[in-house]
């Protein structure tokens, strides 16, 4: 990913690269709010910029503009006032520009903006991602920005159901041939998650009178294999 900021002769032209995203969930029983990615960027700053990338890149393309002569502080400042993303995540930004300046001045201010924004990739878009902790850990050509399980190489954006109870392609919403059969759904609301916990909890090391939904391997005891049957569909979607 990229935001490349271009001149053009003596006009300032800003230049966006497609942005391939991917979101990464927090998993079991994680707590998402500041959470730090893998860099300056947190878990939220990764989704912000995904559900609002077209505002992003204008807010980041007109603070450069504004902040010509002002330097990475000044497009900083600008960016924060405008942008719901964290101050480290935003110096990320401010380092790209500081990038593009000291790398590609030639092409960006006597070239085309097309060679503008191929040296700005070429030198300053690894920096970025390194530095915003933009990855793409499950190699699905989906990074963590909008990829709402960047472990899973079946789970992506436009991804096809797979029917192992996962939100494959990444919309929130849940289809036919992306639900899966599960023994723990206790609560029949379709998915495995804390309140199933709870009632497999309250039912744990029962041998008499149990409640037959927990017993799943169907032995008499709710033990620990039942438990590591739970731990292997929790956050599973179910039919």
């Amino acid at each position: 990913m990229a935001i490349v900021f271009c001149f053009s002769g003596a006009q300032f032209v800003s230049y966006s690269m497609v942005w391939k995203f991917a979101l990464t969930l927090a998993t079991a029983l994680a707590v998402l709010s500041g959470v730090v990615a893998q860099g300056n960027c947190t878990s939220l700053d990764l989704e912000y910029i995904c559900q609002n990338t077209e505002f992003v890149q204008s807010v980041s393309a007109d603070c450069g503009l504004q902040c010509l002569s002002g330097g990475e502080e000044c497009l900083e400042a600008c960016m924060i006032e405008q942008l719901e993303l964290s101050i480290p995540c935003i110096d990320c930004f401010g380092e790209q520009v500081v990038c593009v300046v000291q790398n590609c001045y030639f092409p960006c201010a006597f070239g085309t903006e097309e060679a503008c924004a191929e040296c700005a990739l070429a030198n300053c878009e690894a920096g970025f991602n390194e530095c915003a902790g933009i990855v793409d850990n499950d190699y699905d050509t989906w990074t963590n920005l909008c990829d709402c399980n960047d472990t899973n190489p079946l789970v992506f954006p436009g991804a096809d159901g797979t029917n192992q109870g996962f939100d494959n392609d990444c919309n929130g919403l849940l289809s036919s041939d992306e639900l899966t059969e599960c023994l723990a759904d206790m609560n029949a609301d379709q998915i495995i998650g804390t309140a199933d916990l709870l009632i497999f909890l309250g039912t744990f090391d029962c041998s008499d009178d149990c409640l037959e939904e927990a017993d799943f391997n169907e032995d008499g005891v709710v033990g620990a294999s039942d438990l590591l049957i739970f731990l292997s569909e929790f956050g599973l979607y179910c039919f």
